[in-house]
């Protein structure tokens, strides 16, 4: 139980001080002293940083990735041979997450980690993440594009690009929409979040494909004089 006990204290450690510094800002030293543990017991229960910093964050996104394909296949096997309508795909893929951001203990913590995720240009970790998701990512834009077999798949592949900023935005920026509209956000409503974000997803996927620009005229050859 101690060996456990000392695990989660050291994840919650790593968890809090990367969420506030960053991956690269904060050191093993720092983590250890914070947590009151020594450097052997990182080494015993995680072998390096990097894996640490792996734990960290899988230890949050597991459980929402897995929500999110239970409900998934869930919903298809009410759909039986009908595809499963767009909405319900998007409220399969918000709703988990926004859960998780409305807990009061864990939900601001695991919001500025993401932020931190998407800001750091650190390759390996962008790497872990998207084997993380490899499989939500081929799941649900399956499920996008039965949903909308119309939509050309670059025009899919491209909205579900912008989705998925809107998406991170949301979660990691709500203070911005207090602060410069005076709209509450509402964290713990997260109802009327996934809400709002699943009509305004919904109508990006389902807005009219423009056509492709006009190719630029050759420029005319200067006359001869």
């Amino acid at each position: 139980m101690a060996k456990t006990d000392t695990k989660t204290r050291i994840l919650d450690t790593a968890e809090r001080l990367f969420a506030q510094k960053g991956f690269d800002a904060v050191s093993l030293r720092t983590i250890i002293a914070s947590a009151k543990v020594n450097l052997a017991a990182v080494h015993y229960h995680f072998g390096s940083k990097q894996a640490l910093v792996h734990a960290v964050i899988s230890r949050r996104l597991r459980p929402i990735n897995e929500e999110r394909l239970t409900q998934l296949a869930e919903i298809r096997i009410k759909a039986g041979r009908r595809p499963v309508k767009l909405e319900h795909v998007l409220e399969c893929l918000f709703r988990p997450l926004f859960r998780v951001q409305a807990n009061s203990k864990a939900g601001p913590t695991f919001a500025r980690l993401v932020g931190r995720v998407m800001g750091e240009r650190n390759e390996g970790l962008h790497k872990f993440m998207m084997g993380e998701l490899a499989e939500v990512i081929i799941q649900f834009s399956a499920a996008i594009e039965a949903a909308l077999p119309e939509l050309p798949k670059e025009e899919s592949d491209w909205r579900s690009h912008f989705m998925a900023g809107a998406m991170a935005h949301t979660l990691c920026n709500a203070d911005l929409l207090v602060r410069f509209t005076g709209t509450d956000a509402g964290a713990s409503d997260y109802e009327s979040t996934v809400r709002r974000l699943i009509d305004f997803t919904a109508a990006g996927f389902r807005a009219r494909v423009s056509p492709p620009p006009k190719k630029a005229r050759a420029k005319r050859k200067p006359k001869r004089t």
